[in-house]
C-alpha cells in the first residue's frame, strides 16, 4: 500500500510521527507481523468485520489458525 496519498510537506503528520517515534511504511508489513497477519486474514475473509479480538490473535499468532485437537 502506497503513501501517494500523504502529503510530504503535512508538518504536522510529520511532527506527530516524530511525536510517536514512527514513520510511514512504503511496503506492506511483514507476513509474520501482527498487522501483516492482519491483512491477509482480511483479504481471505472479505466482509469480516475486524475487531478488537481480532487484534489480540493477531498480536499473539493465533489468528486465523485452527485449534489443536488430540486424537
Amino acid at each position: 500500500m502506497s503513501n501517494d496519498h500523504v502529503d510530504p510537506d503535512d508538518t504536522d503528520l510529520r511532527f506527530a510521527l516524530q511525536i510517536a517515534d514512527a514513520e510511514l511504511a512504503d511496503t506492506p508489513p511483514p507476513a509474520d507481523s501482527p498487522l501483516g497477519r492482519l491483512r491477509l486474514f482480511a483479504a481471505a475473509n472479505p466482509g469480516t468485520v475486524l475487531t478488537a479480538d481480532h487484534v489480540r490473535q493477531a498480536l499473539d499468532g493465533s489468528l486465523g489458525k485452527l485449534p489443536q485437537i488430540d486424537l
